[in-house]
């Protein structure tokens, strides 16, 4: 395979990781039973959250019970979608987080990534596995020739630890801790969180918050909104992988207080970064397993074959 192909495959994996991890790192102390009934759905009718049993519960506390409940639901439906720089990346399956972040996703690469990847064989879409230890990516018969037939490319997270240097470690942290609940913590830590009205989301009514969220604030108030230093030392280092000195951040809870929807921005030197997540089905069955080993190619044998131009 030309060296070309080798290289935008490399930068595919990123894109690939870093739209997963739009679904965060949960950290230490995020697995507290659930509150209340639940339907396992996470589309509760009526009031949102807000409409707690305790009408002095503030919006902090709030979201603490957000984010354990829908940290210990270990599992579910999930639409993501990030855009920077004029290139949108989606995907979409089942994702658990229990023992780290595994699942199944499908979806497209947009912008240049996808253009150059369609020039090396591919058509920019692809399926995703995630296991503990390593991400599994296809994408399709027409790359599958540019790899010997091989169908899967297998990347360990240390190796792509290892290309990235400190990002690459983050990034590995992330996918092997990952929940959808890292902005729920992030807007605990801000300490200024707002009430935004009222939404409704996948058919469920949902209550908005809103808040931005510095290094200053993780610095200075997120231990005192009842987080733990692995919590904070997790968000801020999102924020360092990021390039950026702050996150806007918008979340929308259900009346069941589970996590709806997402949406994170945060300004990079290559431009206004977006993430969009939604979030259903919250328990739902997710079985995955690493491809034939017969049907994969390791990513660092790729990376070698480019270095020697092979």
């Amino acid at each position: 395979m030309r060296t070309t192909g080798r290289t935008f495959l490399a930068v595919a994996a990123v894109a690939l990781a870093l739209t997963a991890t739009g679904c965060g790192s949960k950290g230490a102390g995020g697995d507290a039973a659930p509150n209340g009934s639940d339907n396992g759905n996470g589309n509760g009718g009526g009031s949102s959250a807000a409409a707690t049993k305790d009408a002095a519960l503030t919006p902090a506390a709030l979201l603490k019970m957000v984010g354990d409940k829908t940290s210990a639901a270990k599992s579910a439906k999930v639409e993501l979608v990030t855009e920077i720089g004029g290139a949108k990346n989606e995907m979409k399956g089942a994702i658990a987080w229990d023992h780290g972040m595994q699942g199944q996703l499908t979806g497209s690469l947009g912008g240049a990534l996808g253009t150059n990847i369609a020039k090396a064989g591919g058509d920019g879409s692809f399926t995703a596995r995630y296991l503990g230890d390593a991400m599994y990516v296809n994408m399709g018969d027409g790359m599958a020739s540019q790899l010997g037939g091989a169908h899967w490319i297998k990347y360990n997270y240390a190796d792509l630890a290892k290309l990235m240097g400190p990002s690459g470690e983050s990034l590995k942290k992330q996918l092997q801790t990952a929940d959808p609940i890292a902005s729920v913590r992030a807007l605990i830590a801000s300490g200024k969180i707002n009430e935004a009205g009222t939404e409704t989301v996948n058919g469920a009514k949902t209550t908005k918050y809103t808040g931005d969220v510095t290094a200053d604030d993780l610095a200075g108030q997120a231990i005192a909104q009842g987080l733990t230093q692995e919590q904070v030392d997790g968000l801020k280092q999102q924020l360092a992988t990021a390039g950026a000195t702050s996150d806007h951040i918008e979340v929308w809870i259900t009346a069941d207080n589970l996590l709806a929807k997402k949406v994170e921005q945060l300004q990079m030197k290559a431009g206004l970064f977006t993430a969009t997540g939604l979030y259903s089905d919250y328990g739902t069955q997710v079985e995955t397993s690493a491809p034939q080993a017969s049907d994969t190619v390791d990513f660092t044998e790729l990376m070698n074959g480019a270095k020697t131009g092979s």
